[in-house]
């Protein structure tokens, strides 16, 4: 695997490992707030940011 695509996959990475927590962090704000079915949207696309961080962390 080249350099670029390397650096490409590692940055993919990052990207969604930033991500899933910052969802996380919204999806428990949301809660505080009383929006339980908000905080459940955010959990559910914080959970597809983390089988995206997963599968770039394998691919590396």
């Amino acid at each position: 695997m080249g350099e670029k695509t390397l650096r490409n996959l590692y940055e993919a990475f990052v990207g969604e490992a930033k991500a899933h927590f910052r969802l996380l962090a919204y999806a428990e704000r949301a809660e505080e707030e009383g929006l339980p079915q908000i905080a459940a949207l955010f959990r559910a696309v914080a959970e597809a940011e983390r089988v995206h961080t997963v599968r770039n962390l394998q691919l590396l």
